[in-house]
């Protein structure tokens, strides 16, 4: 099983981005909002900041308290929407519990020619059109990985495992648009890989993919996360796929990387106003 680095492949598409843009005058603004004190979410934050530099870009982090009102998140993000020097708008999940029953109501405030993550409702839908605004970050690395290891794509096997509105739902639609056969289940089985040429595994406990019925040449996408015995893992066990002739997104060093990649790609055609 041939593993791919993530994270060589979103130093390389940071790296084009730093380039184009000071090529074209492009300072990408991203504006970053932290609602409450999850420790992972400044994780998160800390990770795109970086990547922003990388790029030659600007964050502007808007820290909020985790007792905000709806309304005032709400005027947070109009403001935001209003103001020129901001090219894109981040609103960072999870939020805290008492604003989670107003989440769709935010995404959509976003507006979409803002909304660099592809999480409002209006650019969720525009997938099912021939131009998409802005698409999942997490959809965007999926797909990229899989042209640059199994294209063509049309008529592949694909196996969608969860339910998730920004990684199973985008890429069904995705795939399907590429002409392949996709099977989409909601939590993986010992034997679903049989026959399946390209798997993107969210769903599922820790290291439960081993190397049963791994299709010869298949290409396995780990989009799950998990501390597991004192580190991270995701849902496909690697050592036990090792002997199996085919490629590997891990995790760690496989989605997260790219994913925060792609989100540079779209914050960057967002300041282009393309």
């Amino acid at each position: 099983m041939e593993i791919i680095s993530g994270k060589a492949i979103a130093e390389e598409i940071k790296a084009g981005l730093k380039e184009s843009n000071a090529q074209a005058g492009i300072y990408p603004c991203l504006a970053l909002i932290d609602v409450g004190d999850n420790k992972e979410n400044s994780l998160y934050i800390g990770l795109k900041k970086n990547a922003i530099d990388a790029i030659g870009g600007s964050a502007r982090i808007i820290k909020l308290p985790a007792d905000t009102k709806r309304e005032d998140l709400l005027e947070q993000i109009k403001n935001l929407n209003q103001d020129k020097d901001v090219d894109g708008i981040l609103l960072q999940l999870p939020i805290p519990e008492t604003l989670e029953p107003f989440r769709e109501e935010f995404l959509e405030a976003i507006a979409p020619y803002k909304d660099v993550d592809g999480f409002c409702p209006n650019n969720r839908g525009s997938l099912m059109g021939a131009e998409p605004v802005f698409i999942s970050c997490a959809a965007l690395a999926c797909m990229d990985i899989c042209h640059r290891f199994m294209s063509p794509l049309a008529k592949k096997k694909v196996l969608l495992v969860g339910d998730s509105f920004d990684v199973i739902q985008p890429l069904a639609l995705m795939f399907i648009k590429e002409l392949c056969e996709v099977t989409i289940i909601p939590q993986y089985y010992s034997d679903a890989m049989v026959d399946i040429d390209i798997a993107v595994i969210e769903k599922g406990d820790p290291l439960v993919v081993k190397n049963q019925g791994i299709k010869a040449g298949a290409l396995l996408i780990d989009a799950g996360f998990h501390w597991f015995q004192d580190r991270t893992c995701g849902n496909v066990d690697r050592d036990a796929v090792m002997g199996v002739d085919g490629y590997l997104l891990p995790v760690p060093g496989g989605m997260g990387p790219l994913l925060i990649a792609h989100l540079m790609k779209n914050l960057s055609q967002a300041a282009r106003k393309e």
